[in-house]
């Protein structure tokens, strides 16, 4: 049911605008940074509601953002005088264990994914903040701890429904829509609006082994150098995050350095346990260690293990590159970076890739770089706003050093509100390609996104 002062036809849930008690709050997204209000707030029970919320965009000249988990560093779904269409409520999760699919409703987040597939001992490449929404994970790639051995998730989408700009739903597969199919997944949600989306799952765990070093900022061109050389030769089945990070104030380390600056190297491997234990331990055997261990863990578990690293609420600004090698001089960059750059939340994180990412080739969807060993971010995360202007200074200080040393591709996820004019290179090979299914499907730029901006 409509609000009293709004009203959308045909549609069933709650519309929220701007005077309305709850906007404000329905309004907020992940990222405090973000102050932009949308027109109208769709709360949808049903994709047939977001066929209506899109009809009623269109007749009103309206942009039309979707928004599952809204954990995005550039606000993504929130887009000045839009109709944000909520997709919270379509949380339905079918798992068919024999077939090892599942069928997820657009507004699901990886937390609920996780828990739902790992009753049947099964997975899909996720990534590691429960929060986060499945859609818009999938829709700009999908990279997690499983890629090198499952692909990003959009390897392993088998089918979406969607709506179109004009508001009709539809099916869209290999077979049906399939230009669509390949712009999904990689070109983010400029496209249409996802309401469910069809992927292929794996046995992975319940139970896998994890790996967690932690070693001195001073240590980090040898720690790299090492772990260059570990992921080369490493299973398939190894997942890994060099993360360097403030020491987390626990009882694990001294007191004193709490808050300092130092490397961590986190990762899992799913194959047998003791296999697993002996190719995970030299992570902890580089030289000066501060504190680490190599134990078995729910696969759940872990994968809440950066949930609170970047808490709802905080003030959050991003520059992200591919890279092919770890250099002494991107090794340099990332140390200085997390030494100069303010934070309480701040974190500097390599995403291995390679493996079954590598095996896709890259026309094949709509992602733009299959060929690097390493997704870099700089996530930098604090509180207060008087802080603004002189982290997100520091940030693209070290950025102008770090952006030489990639191709000029970029994941799309990482991709923040200043960065439009980073797309066509961002998407690589598949620029034009994205811009004539834009064009064929929303040729008024009904659906926000980078290419709505450079086109």
């Amino acid at each position: 049911m409509s609000s009293s002062t709004h009203s959308i036809a045909n549609f069933k849930g709650a519309v929220l605008g701007p005077d309305d008690p709850g906007f404000a709050t329905a309004r907020q997204g992940w990222n405090a940074m973000i102050e932009r209000r949308p027109a109208l707030i769709a709360q949808c029970s049903d994709a047939a509601d977001v066929e209506a919320a899109v009809r009623h965009a269109a007749a009103h000249g309206m942009q039309a953002v979707a928004r599952c988990g809204g954990h995005s560093v550039s606000g993504a779904a929130l887009v000045e005088g839009s109709l944000l269409i909520d997709l919270a409520v379509l949380k339905r999760i079918e798992v068919n264990a024999v077939a090892r699919t599942a069928r997820v409703g657009g507004g699901v987040l990886l937390g609920e994914l996780d828990a739902a597939t790992q009753v049947h001992g099964l997975a899909v490449t996720a990534g590691v903040e429960p929060e986060t929404g499945v859609g818009g994970l999938t829709l700009g790639g999908g990279i997690g701890f499983l890629s090198r051995q499952l692909g990003l998730a959009i390897d392993n989408l088998i089918g979406a429904e969607v709506v179109l700009a004009d508001g009709s739903r539809v099916e869209v597969n290999a077979r049906e829509h399939p230009d669509l199919f390949w712009a999904l997944r990689g070109g983010g949600g400029q496209f249409g609006i996802v309401t469910r989306f069809d992927f292929k799952l794996s046995p992975v765990g319940p139970e896998i082994t994890t790996a967690w070093a932690f070693y001195p900022l001073d240590r980090a061109q040898e720690v790299m150098a090492f772990v260059g050389g570990f992921m080369r030769a490493a299973a398939r089945e190894v997942g890994l995050v060099p993360a360097f990070m403030k020491i987390p104030p626990l009882r694990d380390f001294p007191n004193h350095l709490h808050g300092k600056p130092c490397l961590a190297l986190v990762a899992l491997h799913t194959g047998e346990p003791q296999r697993a234990a002996r190719e995970l331990a030299p992570l902890l055997e580089v030289g000066e260690l501060l504190h680490g261990f190599v134990t078995p863990q729910p696969y759940v578990d872990f994968q809440k293990a950066f949930a609170n690293s970047s808490p709802r609420g905080g003030r959050y600004y991003w520059k992200s590159i591919f890279a092919d090698e770890l250099t002494t001089e991107l090794v340099a960059c990332l140390a200085e970076g997390i030494a100069t750059i303010p934070g309480e939340y701040t974190l500097i994180f390599l995403e291995a890739l390679g493996g079954a990412v590598c095996d896709v080739d890259i026309s094949a969807s709509a992602f733009p770089n299959r060929h690097a060993l390493y997704n870099v971010g700089i996530s930098a995360g604090w509180c207060d706003p008087a802080e603004d202007a002189a982290i997100i200074a520091a940030v693209r200080e070290v950025f102008a050093r770090l952006a030489p040393l990639s191709d000029g591709t970029v994941y799309l996820n990482y991709l923040d509100r200043d960065e439009a004019a980073r797309a066509p290179a961002g998407f690589g090979p598949n620029y034009e390609r994205l811009c004539a299914v834009k064009a064929r499907y929303d040729p008024e730029s009904r659906f926000p996104g980078p290419l709505s901006q450079t086109t």
